[in-house]
């Protein structure tokens, strides 16, 4: 199943700052304005169709430098503040470079060569190509935050977008150098600035909130289809009495509109799952179990026994009790 990312809160956000509806944005892509009413996310592919839209709709240069700006001074994003609260601008990005797949479908890499600090920024999906705007974007945001948690006005020593861009005046005074065009985003800083300590920095604040953002990140790389992981939820919730999409949407951390559009996505229903859940789970029952009849209707989450009765009927023809006999005949 194709990884997704947040786009919503972020299209609401940037919409906002940049006077451009996300109405139409979404239009233009071909997608409904009801996924507006959450924060919904969408594959790497429209991630970038989306970012392409969004320079369209708002059709005037510099709106990447507006972003940029406001974002470092705006929103709590959980991977920037794991930048924040580090020791050095290298330790910062290379921290950074771990979380990044939280915000958006890029791989970042910082390494050293000669003592200096380079960053590459890659589409998490080989298969694409980030749009050069976006791209210009990445590469103001990361550069006004590593000057805003220095102190310092840092002058990269070299830049790159991924693919040819003309740039205002603006953006390329922001920059300080001409970025050259390749296939990636590319920043590169002085070993003396790669060393430069954080004015931010707070290593027990950090050390207090590390393990939520390594589970968000572990939940994240999770690729097991929402349909294997509701089936999962299921059996386990079913004989508390768990049945309701709602109880499942909290149990998932989810929304119930998120949970209706992921289980659609996958061909199926939540009430398709609850069903087949129990079914499965009682022929199990039955079959490999001395439990009676009401104990296993308790198990699968029924009310009344009756109402087992008629929903295995539904499945099998037969009553529990005439499935079992079979089944222990054979």
């Amino acid at each position: 199943m194709a990884t997704r990312y947040p786009m919503g809160n972020y299209m609401k956000q940037a919409g906002a700052l940049l006077g451009v509806s996300p109405d139409r944005v979404l239009r233009r892509v071909g997608l409904s304005n009801t996924l507006l009413e959450e924060d919904f996310s969408v594959t790497a592919e429209m991630f970038f169709r989306l970012w392409d839209a969004m320079s369209a709709e708002a059709d005037r240069p510099g709106i990447e430098l507006e972003l940029a700006t406001a974002y470092a001074h705006g929103p709590f994003i959980p991977p920037i503040f794991a930048f924040s609260c580090a020791e050095t601008l290298a330790s910062g990005l290379e921290r950074l470079a771990d979380f990044k797949a939280l915000i958006g479908p890029a791989i970042m890499e910082v390494s050293r060569p000669g003592g200096g600090l380079h960053l590459v920024l890659r589409p998490a999906d080989p298969g694409l190509q980030m749009p050069a705007r976006m791209g210009l974007f990445e590469l103001l945001y990361i550069l006004e935050c590593a000057r805003t948690f220095t102190g310092v006005n840092l002058r990269p020593v070299a830049t790159g977008l991924p693919g040819p861009l003309e740039l205002d005046a603006d953006a390329l005074a922001y920059l300080g150098v001409a970025p050259d065009t390749g296939d990636a985003v590319r920043l590169t800083f002085s070993a003396e600035d790669a060393d430069r300590p954080l004015i931010t920095r707070s290593a027990a604040l950090w050390e207090t909130l590390e393990p939520g953002f390594v589970e968000q990140l572990r939940a994240k790389n999770d690729t097991t289809s929402m349909t294997a992981r509701v089936r999962q939820s299921l059996s386990e919730a079913l004989p508390g009495g768990a049945t309701s999409i709602e109880d499942m949407a909290r149990r998932l951390n989810v929304s119930k509109r998120s949970l209706q559009r992921r289980l659609s996505e996958e061909g199926t229903s939540f009430q398709n799952l609850l069903s087949q859940t129990r079914f499965e789970l009682s022929e199990q029952y039955l079959k490999n179990s001395d439990l009676s009849v009401p104990e296993i209707s308790y198990l699968l989450g029924y009310r009344e026994t009756s109402s087992f009765f008629r929903a295995f009927q539904g499945w099998t023809g037969m009553t529990p009790g005439d499935y079992r006999t079979k089944g222990t005949a054979v």
